[in-house]
């Protein structure tokens, strides 16, 4: 009696090799592993080494819709695991592992049936009832890992060339962590400066998968260079929708401006966004950014206030402050609470929107008196908006951008002409300077600008008094006339009454 004992786990372990090695074992995985997946599994034959089993390929399906077809699947059993009642599957790999999302009903539909051979119930279950006590009840993996990865999502999202670890699983958890390293990410997302959708080089990222949820815990992606974008969020299958937060680093902004805006502003965007979408509907974004080691350079306006002003620095201006939330889907962006300030220059406040290419923009922008000394009439007239919570010691005017992306237009350098005409009306010793001579010229024309009291003069004369100045005539040419009284229609808040 003491020695059928003491032979008793000699002979069960003896059994259940010879077990595992026949077709019953191989129908008894498919069945746990659909129950698990809630899905179904299909296993080529097995092939025994030892304690090692291969088999060439498997497919298994989840409930939530995901198929995978594995390649080259190995494993190896803990007998030492086995004798302490547990199943424990060691060294798990597989060269190949091909993960893809479609509606539940078509994942299991391609499932191949045909791939194993059908096991009869009888043999399935023909586990002498002695033996059933000893067997183990749970079961253990240590972990597994793939050569080589790839996913595919609907959007399209694709992984390719990539490598997974998945961590250490017991019977009953509902989730399993993973490791995916290296690889390139094809994405739906496409800037609207680029031809054709991003794609980004993955480090690293680790997950946590479920049946119903992939959990991104945190992962790194390369984007052209020294780009950096580090990402975490959900991807939600049975609702087909994501989500994701991401952090930038250095993103070169010559990639999202357009070829005009390329030579004009120039550094690194940084910042967080969160971005979510889903099969049914176009990405949004929503978000802090900001710009690092950014200059803005070759815009009119700023060359016109260089010249107004002798501030050679608006020509090229550092931007020491460049940042806003932006938020946007499809064709709509919005840019709020922007900032932009060069140190001891000037400061941009204010927000932007665009629709289908078209600009709408509202700011309060500031300098320092200084900067306008040289332009006659601009503190007076133009500069007189009030900024409670601006930088102390600037002085500040609205500024209205609109017009599109690649041909932006403002309307500041209209009011700083319109605030130079009525200050020379009001005073014309005010204006009799080389710079207030540059500032009329762009209207008047070169020659007349050098007389810019003249034409004002002999314009007001015709808007005030049209009779009287029909009969003196003037000897000053009709287009110069003409724009003499553009200039005055759009002084101030209206110094003729009109």
């Amino acid at each position: 009696m003491v020695g059928a004992l003491l032979l008793a786990p000699m002979l069960v372990t003896s059994w259940v090799r010879g077990y595992l090695q026949n077709e019953a074992f191989r129908g008894k995985m498919e069945q746990f592993f659909g129950t698990q997946l809630q899905g179904a599994a299909t296993l080529a034959p097995l092939r025994w080494t030892g304690d090692e089993v291969t088999t060439q390929n498997a497919q298994a399906t989840t409930g939530s819709g995901w198929k995978a077809d594995v390649s080259s699947l190995h494993l190896a059993l803990d007998w030492s695991a086995f004798r302490q009642g547990k199943w424990r599957v060691i060294n798990a790999g597989a060269d190949v592992l091909d993960l893809q999302f479609k509606s539940p009903a078509q994942a299991n539909s391609e499932v191949d049936v045909t791939a194993t051979t059908p096991v009869s119930t009888g043999t399935a279950s023909a586990i002498p009832a002695w033996l059933r006590g000893y067997l183990p009840s749970t079961t253990e993996v240590e972990g597994l890992k793939v050569d080589r990865l790839t996913l595919r999502y609907p959007g399209p999202w694709q992984l390719t060339e990539s490598k997974l670890r998945i961590g250490a699983w017991q019977q009953g958890e509902q989730s399993v962590q993973a490791i995916v390293m290296e690889g390139l990410i094809e994405t739906p997302i496409q800037l609207p400066v680029q031809t054709q959708p991003m794609k980004f080089n993955l480090v690293r990222a680790t997950t946590r998968l479920s049946r119903e949820d992939l959990h991104l815990s945190e992962a790194t992606l390369r984007w052209l260079g020294e780009s950096e974008i580090t990402l975490n969020g959900h991807v939600k299958p049975k609702e087909d929708s994501w989500q994701m937060n991401a952090h930038l680093v250095a993103i070169p902004l010559k990639e999202v401006l357009s070829e005009d805006w390329k030579l004009r502003l120039t550094g690194l965007i940084e910042g967080d966004l969160k971005i979510q979408g889903s099969r049914q509907t176009t990405p949004s974004v929503k978000g802090d950014v900001y710009l690092k080691n950014s200059v803005l350079t070759a815009l009119p306006i700023l060359d016109q206030l260089a010249t107004y002003t002798g501030v050679e620095r608006f020509k090229r201006i550092i931007l020491d402050i460049a940042s806003a939330e932006i938020s946007g889907s499809g064709e709509t962006r919005k840019f709020e609470k922007i900032v932009i300030q060069s140190n001891g220059l000037m400061r941009l406040e204010g927000n932007l929107s665009i629709l289908n290419g078209q600009l709408d923009g509202q700011f309060l922008v500031g300098v320092t008196p200084e900067t306008l000394r040289w332009i006659p009439g601009a503190q007076q007239h133009v500069f007189t908006a009030t900024n409670p919570s601006g930088t102390l010691g600037m002085i500040w005017a609205p500024l209205h951008i609109t017009g599109s992306i690649d041909a932006p237009r403002e309307d500041l350098s209209e009011r700083l002409i319109s605030g130079a005409g009525k200050a020379l009306l009001n005073a014309p010793a005010e204006v009799v300077s080389k710079t207030s001579e540059m500032l009329l010229s762009p209207v008047l024309g070169s020659d007349l600008g050098k007389k810019p009291g003249e034409v004002l003069k002999s314009a007001t004369d015709i808007l005030t008094k049209p009779g009287e100045s029909a009969k003196k005539g003037t000897e000053l040419p009709s287009k110069a006339l003409e724009k003499g009284i553009d200039l005055l229609k759009g002084v101030g808040t209206g110094l003729l009454g009109n």
